[in-house]
């Protein structure tokens, strides 16, 4: 059995302080106040009122969400330094909206870097108090005493995940004698909402997976409908109300989702593709913090010799067939099979978000609910071999 793993009261306690200190700020502005020049993006900053005001490397997507302006571009823009375009379009965009609908928008900062963070109307902005998110998880835990909070997770952004988990452990033997697992729920905190997610820990080596799959029944039982990404609407004691009420819903059933067991066998008995596997090793690299560039490069190389084995296995198979693997496309690296189960990917992922590995990363928060990501994979689109049997037909 795995060694228990919870958050003590007194850890909790200062989690919640810290927390509570490091609430968002937001300020109110009219959005015709706001604008960009040519520097804008390379020093990280906006114009509001003609005074400048620094912004993080994630504001100007945002932003161009908001304006409409599609996302690839807003991507290309910022890739390509084309700080002149990107100044007229979003300048015209916001003009065009100013005038045609007006009003105010809400600008999110972080209290630790004192950088705008975020940018929505007043209206999209749903989320708790870091305090009152507090509250509320000490109400669940004092009415349902099954519960324990499994960890409580916050990267560089303030974005904080508290993982609750239902004491009840689950087999899966059709997946294998060891796939254990304990079910519950995630309660999120973003700049901008507060929203429960499913979340579960596989119990043979702890790792946290927070994931949706989707809108369907729990446990098989069709009378309990419920949305696994479920957002508050709200701020008042109506909207916290149907919040909590659909929690209940889900413990009703043991935060088992009737679709579990289906994407697990599918995820244990899919191979992952070169791109499945190889996304999910860039993520990780990705997160990596270390000033020395040598520690650094070591650390990748561990990430994928380690962690990812499927990459370098997939990338040898394909020089050896004499073909260059930086010319494949993301569509034809989708094809090819690495020696990873899709499962084998998202326990990376897991592991490596739940566990200290040595390797210095951020957001290891995140590296839970992208594995969540792939996992839930398996019910929409399917994974990217799951079908593979029907390409001969």
């Amino acid at each position: 059995m795995a060694r228990e793993k919870s958050v003590n009261e007194a850890r909790f306690l200062e989690i919640r302080e810290q927390l509570s200190k490091a609430e968002h700020a937001t300020k109110e502005v009219p959005l015709s106040s706001i604008s960009v020049d040519e520097k804008s993006m390379r020093k990280g900053q906006i114009l509001v009122g003609g005074t400048p005001i620094t912004v993080n490397s994630y504001f100007f997507v945002r932003l161009a969400s908001m304006l409409k302006l599609s996302t690839g571009l807003t991507h290309e823009l910022l890739k390509n330094n084309d700080d002149k375009l990107a100044m007229h379009l979003i300048n015209g965009l916001k003009d065009y909206r100013s005038s045609t609908k007006g009003g105010n928008v809400l600008l999110i900062a972080n209290p630790n870097t004192k950088e705008i963070v975020d940018i929505c109307e007043p209206s999209k902005y749903r989320k708790l108090s870091n305090e009152t998110v507090f509250d509320l998880t000490s109400r669940i835990l004092n009415d349902h005493s099954n519960m324990i909070i499994e960890s409580v997770d916050v990267d560089h952004r303030g974005r904080a995940s508290i993982n609750l988990l239902n004491n009840d452990e689950v087999g899966f033997a059709n997946a294998g004698a060891d796939e254990f697992f304990k079910f519950g729920f995630s309660i999120v905190q973003t700049s901008r909402d507060t929203y429960v997610e499913m979340y579960n820990q596989r119990l043979v080596c702890t790792n946290g997976l927070r994931a949706s799959l989707g809108q369907g029944a729990i446990g098989g039982n069709r009378d309990i409908q419920f949305q696994e990404t479920f957002k508050l609407q709200g701020h008042s004691a109506e909207d916290v109300k149907i919040f909590l009420n659909h929690i209940e819903q889900m413990k009703k059933a043991n935060f088992v989702p009737t679709s579990f067991e289906a994407t697990l066998m599918s995820a244990v008995n899919t191979k992952a593709s070169l791109v499945e596997v190889q996304d999910a090793l860039i993520t990780a690299q990705r997160m990596v913090r270390e000033p020395d560039e040598n520690m650094k490069k070591a650390y990748l190389d561990t990430l994928d010799r380690k962690w990812f084995p499927g990459h370098a296995d997939a990338m040898a198979r394909i020089v050896k067939k004499g073909i260059d693997p930086t010319k494949l496309s993301e569509k034809q690296k989708s094809f090819i099979k690495s020696n990873m189960s899709v499962w084998d990917v998202v326990n990376s992922m897991t592991f490596l978000g739940s566990n200290n590995t040595g390797i210095p990363l951020d957001s290891k928060e995140s590296l839970k609910a992208t594995a969540g990501s792939l996992f839930g994979k398996g019910t929409k689109s399917g994974y990217d071999l799951q079908f593979a049997e029907f390409a001969s037909l």
